[in-house]
């Protein structure tokens, strides 16, 4: 209901109500009848087809019926010639959100914003996914025959290096998805892919640090003695075993890089698109990480074609039992991209602009149980401590959908873990396949 205020912004009694309907600036209806324009808009009074100061039904210059933000302390109604300005009732005017532009810090330019989509988010979450399955899932599983022969590694502890990954990805998943899931998700996810680019660098160190990978064909005929030479412990690689801790450190950053991916960087891309296109862009980021892996294995055995001192040549081919290949390449080029995309993802706002429109169209169905974890749940302070981590995964094992999901996703990787890492060995000392030939082909 609009109020009326005299100049002394109250009202001394009903009767001055009273005489305020009956003054000769009153031509209109009463306090207690609404317009008639307004019952039949049905809009916040002051909002109807009249704009101030348009000629009214009444004839009146000025509209009659103001809001309390209309008139200040001081004015009496009807005074002063400059037009009202009216606010609907429970409306505030929006104010312009700097946090929602892209940039990074006090460096926000213009020019850059045309990136702050979620189609250009879906674009550079869909190479950085790329970018993790052709390293993770396709640079080491072609190389590791290679790092095997070069380092002197058996295949337990070849099998311990694939292994890094996903024991870094179970320790940190839980806490990174917990807190990443209240906080700055694309700074979580920026610098997850820095984590991730470090890791391939670190990955390919020990082919700059280890000695010259040097045989001659003269030295391989013929076994080694049981108190083998110093010759034979260098074709052997002997001593570089301890390489395999270099290479679980950088495995070890590739699980704590790829954890927000597939955690933070679904739920940023469902936050900010509508329902109706949200499994639009969950399936092409997806798809994204599926080519990853097709592309490491296809770039893999290219690059393993190579020998991996590339600056020096050799009479052995890639057949030979003691050829190793370039493994290295694929880690630094892959590292180096990662890089780049990690930059553009750590400038994007919390939220997009637009956003907001998608939050009340949204109807969370993961806690609505009859003992009524859904109200704790909804609390806007549950799950800022880590005091309700404990609370939060027992409402997750009340969902029988959440553990059945789980446990589709726990045996499918267990099935094709092993396969995917020890494949290509396999297809290599079961049909005398080339290291390059073995990844192409699986």
């Amino acid at each position: 209901m609009p109020v009326l205020l005299n100049a002394d912004g109250s009202f001394s009694s009903r009767q001055e109500l009273l005489d305020l309907q009956d003054c000769p600036f009153n031509g209109g209806p009463s306090l207690d009848t609404p317009s008639p324009v307004d019952s039949q808009t049905g809009s916040p009074i002051g909002s109807g087809p009249r704009s101030p100061g348009g000629p009214g039904p009444d004839g009146l210059s000025g509209a009659l019926i103001f809001t309390r933000a209309s008139m200040l302390p001081g004015q009496l109604y009807g005074e002063g010639n400059q037009p009202d300005t009216e606010v609907p009732l429970e409306l505030t005017p929006k104010s312009s959100n700097s946090d929602q532009l892209c940039g990074w810090g006090a460096l926000k330019p213009k020019v850059i914003q045309v990136f702050n989509t979620p189609r250009w988010v879906l674009f550079f979450l869909c190479v950085a996914s790329f970018l993790q399955g052709m390293i993770v899932n396709g640079f080491i599983n072609t190389v590791v025959t290679s790092i095997e022969r070069r380092f002197d590694l058996p295949s337990y502890q070849a099998g311990l290096i694939a292994s890094s990954y996903d024991i870094a990805a179970c320790i940190c998943l839980a806490f990174v998805s917990y807190f990443g899931g209240t906080g700055h998700k694309p700074r979580w996810l920026g610098w997850g892919v820095f984590i991730m680019a470090l890791g391939s660098v670190v990955f390919a160190l020990p082919h700059f640090t280890a000695p010259p990978y040097l045989v001659s064909l003269q030295e391989q005929i013929g076994m080694c003695s049981a108190n083998s030479t110093s010759l034979c412990q260098n074709k052997e690689g002997g001593g570089l075993s301890s390489y395999r801790f270099v290479f679980m450190l950088g495995q070890f950053l590739h699980g704590i890089g790829a954890t927000p991916l597939y955690t933070l960087g679904v739920t940023y891309l469902d936050e900010n698109v509508s329902s109706n296109y949200g499994p639009v862009y969950i399936g092409i980021f997806y798809t994204a990480a599926v080519v990853g892996p097709a592309a490491g294995y296809l770039l893999g055995g290219y690059f393993l074609n190579i020998y991996t001192e590339t600056h020096l040549t050799t009479e052995m081919t890639p057949e030979h039992p003691h050829w190793v290949g370039a493994w290295w390449i694929g880690f630094l080029a892959g590292g180096a991209a990662a890089l780049l995309v990690a930059f553009p993802i750590l400038g994007y706002p919390q939220k997009l602009p637009g956003s907001q429109e998608h939050v009340p169209r949204r109807v969370s169905e993961a806690h609505q149980l009859k003992d009524g974890s859904h109200t704790t749940a909804s609390d806007p302070q549950f799950g800022k401590s880590v005091k309700d981590m404990p609370r939060s995964v027992l409402l997750l094992l009340k969902n029988p959908t959440f553990l059945f999901l789980c446990l589709a996703g726990a045996t499918e990787a267990t099935l094709i873990a092993g396969m995917s890492t020890f494949g290509p060995k396999f297809l290599e000392s079961q049909f005398s396949l080339s290291a390059s030939e073995a990844a192409t082909m699986f």
